[in-house]
């Protein structure tokens, strides 16, 4: 049965979603996701194309808009693309690899982004999800701002958490500010951006998903690593 949410909050917001090369992974995060959540907009870009991908999201967003190119774009320039489409204010950007498996009110985090500018995103990700050791969680800062209780990791590393693509709410404006996602080589360059901003990302107590893709990653180098990245990973475990 579908959660009923403010309907100011549902006409504008747009769920984005990166897809491609995990169909089963897709469809646990649709399958969850959407038992939460009845998105009256729904994109979605595969920019690798694979026809069991494109599939399953037909399958379970018939009305939604599918983007699949006849040439790979690269993560970053995909999303760009993608978000060329949305016509809402705000936008619900998801991977293919989470499972929802708690309600979440949007209207809240509606409420939370517009309560502090420094805020860059609203992350849906439960904090203890993360592998954080004990003094790291010691440094979690606990906060509220309008009513709403949320959690800042931004003292645990100085480029991180301020802002991941892992799922959550943002404006389309901050990504308009930016300049888009393309002139940035990897996700921790739009963080470290923001952060030298002073903004950062605002992880809400009630966090609702759980990464489900961890060593699956699509990109060619997960894949196929060489043996220099192979070596390397071996040895960050061991002193880890």
């Amino acid at each position: 049965m579908l959660l009923q949410q403010a309907p100011k909050a549902m006409s504008e917001v747009t769920l984005c979603l990166t897809i491609g090369r995990r169909p089963q992974l897709l469809e646990q995060t649709l399958s969850s996701l959407l038992a939460l959540f009845d998105f009256e907009e729904i994109i979605a870009i595969n920019d690798f194309r694979d026809e069991p991908t494109n599939s399953v999201f037909r399958k379970l967003c018939p009305n939604g808009m599918l983007i699949s190119l006849d040439r790979q774009l690269g993560h970053h320039r995909a999303i760009d693309h993608m978000y060329g489409q949305v016509k809402t204010s705000h936008i619900m950007h998801c991977e293919d690899d989470w499972l929802f498996d708690q309600h979440f009110d949007l209207g809240r985090a509606f409420k939370l982004l517009a309560s502090n500018s420094k805020i860059s995103q609203v992350c849906f990700r439960k904090v203890s999800d993360f592998n954080l050791n004990h003094s790291q969680h010691q440094e979690i800062l606990q906060c509220t701002s309008d009513g709403v209780d949320y959690f800042r990791l931004d003292s645990l590393h100085p480029q991180w958490h301020g802002y991941t693509f892992n799922p959550h709410l943002s404006s389309i404006k901050l990504w308009k500010d930016l300049g888009g996602f393309s002139k940035f080589k990897k996700e921790r360059h739009v963080s470290r951006a923001l952060r030298a901003e002073g903004r950062f990302s605002a992880y809400i107590q009630t966090g609702c998903c759980t990464h489900i893709g961890e060593n699956l990653s699509v990109s060619p180098s997960a894949a196929n690593p060489s043996p220099f990245r192979r070596l390397r990973k071996s040895i960050k475990g061991f002193f880890s």
